[in-house]
């Protein structure tokens, strides 16, 4: 990261952590993943205290409260593909000032991860640029990609819309990442979380 976005993150964090000082201790929290396998239905049983934060999205579907995933008092549901660790409170009192403030802070530095991609990007190698197909044996669809030479990326895993980022030997496609090296005409994407999950994708049309 530059200086002056390094700078301008060093400033929110430094507020935040002011603004998280002043306030009451929020009720006790824990961490629960909830995976749709096949793109189905799953629910997992968990006290969620009458509140639920998605904080991590493991899959390459986009996970949207109401439509694929959602929660009651005695559990997580998720459906379409969506995988992802979910926060929950323990008890059933909530802090919305803190909560208000998580919230900002994630904006911000949403925002300065932003910055950074723009400034950032470079031309990906000419290996990596075009059509590629490959088959996600784990979530069981094909996944179509599309990557231009300033590293944007776009395509298909089954029926859901796919959009992020290469670089260097970094895919990003939501928060998801993936290392991406070549192979033949195409290059295998391993999972920085777990390297048994692997994606083998084969060029499918020259140039972009």
């Amino acid at each position: 990261m530059n200086t002056p976005l390094r700078q301008r993150a060093v400033a929110i964090l430094a507020a935040l952590a002011l603004v998280a000082g002043s306030l009451p201790a929020a009720a006790s929290q824990r961490e629960v993943r909830c995976d749709s396998r096949g793109l189905g239905y799953n629910y997992c049983r968990v006290d969620t205290g009458g509140r639920v934060e998605l904080v991590d999205k493991h899959s390459l579907f986009s996970c949207h409260e109401g439509r694929s995933w959602g929660y009651d008092a005695r559990g997580i549901w998720v459906n379409k593909g969506c995988s992802a660790t979910f926060r929950v409170a323990s008890g059933h009192h909530s802090d919305k000032a803190a909560l208000a403030g998580a919230v900002v802070g994630l904006a911000a530095l949403a925002a300065i991860a932003a910055n950074r991609q723009k400034s950032e990007a470079v031309e990906v190698e000419s290996w990596a640029v075009g059509n590629f197909d490959g088959d996600d044996d784990r979530e069981r669809v094909r996944v179509s990609l599309r990557i231009l030479p300033g590293g944007q990326v776009s395509g298909r895993a089954g029926d859901h819309d796919i959009n992020g980022h290469l670089q260097a030997d970094r895919l990003e496609a939501g928060r998801q990442r993936f290392r991406i090296e070549r192979r033949g005409n195409g290059f295998v994407a391993v999972d920085e979380r777990d390297d048994s999950h692997r994606v083998t994708f084969h060029r499918v049309a020259s140039g972009y």
